[in-house]
């Protein structure tokens, strides 16, 4: 028998650790009235592929709230409340109609605004249809997604152009794939780049490139409503800058998929453009472009016959694999569904790799209390430009080894990185990346 009174309470000690540990309903309850929930109500979400829709109704829930969502036969897309005004029957069975949708049990008719533009039942003088709306929330379709703001109307934000949205040379395939688990831990796995080393190269082998097992040198960056950080390693004489983005409340875009530092490049682009939508306190979508281009995928090695619904072409993203493969090589699908249906935090235990998801609680918290305190959120917004300046993608300088510390001269030069694209985010982009390159071309070693 040990000697040490505290070893002998630390063995085996699962009986003496706390059971309850509730979770963190500040940040994790999207329903409406809730504080995330209202929080996240104020900024511009994609709820569907548009490749979903059909000449049928479809019954959705986002945000914790049943909708149904269709196109009507003008072409308009309505988002509306799924139980009809007026007696509640599912508009999932409703009728598509020219201007709106005709619930299936006595033939209102509601358009995409929510007016009521008929009761045929009623007598011919009735009032209800200038007196009472449905409830519905606006839409905008863009290259394949429908987005949808579910706030305030008088709070609405411009709808978010953001410069990958429109990149030379670049098609944007949706995807979009659910995961039984909050939103918050789906999320925030993007705020943890050191996961990619373990997760997708050292524990079970390599999932992506060999180069990712690297431990990175991670610098993070805020801007006026997120962060980006540099996720920074060595690959051979090279010096290697995957770039993120992490944007209020839910976006987030990475490098590339396929890079593997060997070879110089300025201002390579974002292989993804990513959502994490709530569907409801313990669902979740993520919602997405893949982004192809020859430029910074030129081999070819994307597979855009695997993208699209509950599929995106690279690994570790959904729970399409046998259990038995999901065990051995998990991927980050498994990695933030196992966490359980809610994340208790009090279990966790951060440590210093956990800066971005501390930096990124923070950040949602603090909007969350503001927004409590009557002071609106700040949306993406693009200014007096045409859009709003991402920095997601890689950069690549050739910079071998020198006589001092290796992690100090990667760290300096990943800052050297990080200000020539915050200098040069507002030009156009053929502009912005030769600036970028005029700036750090002299930081190469010939």
């Amino acid at each position: 028998m040990s000697d040490n009174p505290r070893a002998v309470n630390v063995i085996y000690s699962g009986y003496n650790k706390p059971k309850d540990r509730p979770v963190d309903d500040e940040l994790s309850r999207v329903g409406p009235g809730t504080p995330a929930g209202e929080y996240l109500r104020r900024f511009w979400h994609p709820i569907m592929m548009t490749s979903r829709l059909t000449d049928k109704p479809m019954a959705l829930r986002i945000l914790g709230e049943d909708l149904v969502l269709y196109r009507d036969l003008s072409g308009d897309i309505g988002l509306v409340h799924k139980h009809c005004s007026h007696r509640g029957m599912s508009l999932e069975y409703g009728i598509v109609a020219t201007h709106g949708i005709r619930c299936a049990y006595h033939a209102w008719c509601f358009n995409h605004e929510g007016r009521i533009l008929e009761t045929p039942g009623e007598a011919p003088g009735s009032q209800i249809k200038e007196r009472l709306f449905h409830g519905a929330y606006p839409v905008v379709e863009y290259k394949g997604l429908v987005f949808a703001y579910f706030g305030p109307i008088e709070r609405k934000p411009p709808f978010p152009k953001l410069d990958m949205m429109d990149h030379p040379g670049n098609e944007m395939v949706p995807w979009q794939i659910h995961s039984p688990c909050n939103w918050l831990q789906v999320s925030e796995n993007s705020m943890d780049p050191y996961h990619t080393p373990f997760l997708h190269t050292r524990m079970s082998g390599v999932q992506f490139e060999v180069a990712w097992g690297e431990l990175p040198i991670v610098d993070y960056h805020e801007r006026e409503f997120g962060f980006f950080y540099t996720n920074a390693r060595r690959s051979g004489d090279n010096i290697w800058i995957r770039m993120h983005d992490h944007l209020l409340p839910n976006f987030s875009q990475n490098g590339g998929l396929y890079e593997k530092g060997e070879e110089v490049r300025y201002f390579g682009r974002t292989s993804l453009t990513r959502w994490v939508v709530p569907i409801d306190d313990t669902n979740t979508y993520v919602i997405a472009w893949r982004n192809l281009n020859q430029m910074d995928d030129p081999q070819g090695r994307s597979r855009r016959d695997q993208i699209g619904w509950e599929s995106v072409d690279f690994y570790g993203q959904n729970a399409d694999r046998p259990f038995s493969q999901r065990q051995s090589n998990p991927g980050d699908w498994d990695a933030w569904v196992s966490q359980g249906p809610i994340n208790s935090h009090q279990r966790e235990t951060l440590g210093g790799t956990d800066q971005g998801v501390r930096l990124l609680r923070n950040a949602l918290r603090k909007g969350v209390r503001n927004l409590q305190q009557g002071i609106e959120p700040m949306a993406p917004q693009a200014g007096d430009e045409s859009f709003v300046s991402t920095f997601g993608g890689d950069t690549i300088l050739r910079v071998p080894k020198g006589a001092g510390d290796d992690r100090a001269l990667i760290l300096e030069t990943s800052r050297k990185i990080a200000d020539a694209y915050i200098r040069f985010q507002h030009l156009p982009d053929a502009e912005r990346r030769a600036a970028i390159e005029r700036e750090l071309a002299p930081l190469n070693v010939a």
